[in-house]
């Protein structure tokens, strides 16, 4: 006969089992939870671009397929940098850091971090300019690809770019590709007489930013060229690709990102020692200057492509 305290005593046990890491009860966020996450964080943005009567992102999707984890958390900190900004211009909010990429492996459970804490700053934002509503985004899916939590975190990305006072600069997307610069020079740098760092080619007319959105696209172009024969995974992105002339810098931003995050992932596959690379930004940095910038990256990439 069972007796009331064996009862208990194995309620107990149950429930402490229950609590055990990797049980049902602390289960690591995966991908489907990100992806719920991102919708919520893009419905609860919407209440509040209604409210700041915003323009809607209609601009088409980026063409991407194949996005590793590392990509995705990349374009995720970004959302979080611009969620802190629309926080921190509404309501004079403190950042949430990002910090550094983690060490080792990034999974899903890092990139749900990052969209808590965006989520946690747009509501900052949202209740400084009176709105106390709240989303709710049920788990709709078992599993999904990383591609398909991306293409959520890109959009808002693309609508963030339209809600904050100060957007996204030329010199911020100038910035992006020196971190790519630097990730060529260093893998160059192990080829004996390679130049690491070329001229940028030679000025031939002004630019906008559809214009770098296009070169970036070259970039990229390469570097899924090269990925593989490293043994590197990279998204793939299409051959099919709508630039409008509206174009902004926010958009050839995201396109940096990429570079930064793949060039990383290549540079650790080689383990390829730092590299300190001084490259003093103009005075004034406009479109033809970071276009200028990213034909430097470019030369760089189709020479290690060369070479590998």
């Amino acid at each position: 006969m069972t007796t009331l305290k064996a009862l208990a005593s194995r309620s107990t046990l149950i429930a402490a089992w229950l609590l055990l890491p990797g049980t049902a009860l602390h289960a690591q966020p995966d991908n489907a939870a990100a992806y719920a996450l991102a919708n919520q964080v893009a419905d609860e943005l919407e209440i509040v671009r209604e409210r700041m009567g915003r323009p809607y992102d209609d601009s088409s999707r980026l063409p991407v397929s194949a996005v590793s984890e590392l990509e995705l958390y990349f374009q995720t900190q970004s959302l979080l940098r611009k969620a802190n900004q629309l926080a921190q211009e509404l309501a004079g909010a403190a950042p949430r850091s990002p910090g550094p990429v983690p060490s080792g492996e990034v999974d899903a459970q890092d990139v749900y971090a990052l969209l808590e804490d965006a989520l946690g700053q747009i509501r900052v934002a949202a209740e400084a300019i009176g709105i106390t509503e709240r989303a709710t985004f049920e788990q709709r899916v078992a599993t999904i690809a990383p591609t398909g939590v991306f293409l959520v975190v890109i959009d808002v990305n693309r609508q963030l770019n339209l809600m904050l006072r100060v957007p996204i600069s030329d010199a911020e997307v100038f910035d992006e590709i020196s971190s790519a610069i630097t990730y060529a020079a260093a893998l160059l740098a192990t080829y004996p007489g390679a130049t690491t760092v070329p001229e940028a080619p030679p000025f031939d007319g002004y630019k906008r930013p559809a214009d770098v959105y296009l070169r970036l696209s070259e970039c990229m172009d390469v570097v899924m060229r090269v990925a593989p024969k490293v043994g590197v995974e990279v998204l793939g992105l299409s051959a099919r690709r709508n630039v409008p002339e509206d174009t902004s810098p926010g958009h050839a931003y995201d396109i940096a990102r990429f570079l930064v995050a793949d060039l990383a992932a290549i540079a650790g596959a080689r383990n390829v020692p730092n590299t300190r690379v001084s490259m003093p930004a103009p005075k004034h940095v406009f479109s033809t200057e970071v276009y200028a910038h990213a034909g430097i990256l470019l030369r760089q990439l189709e020479e290690l492509e060369r070479r590998l």
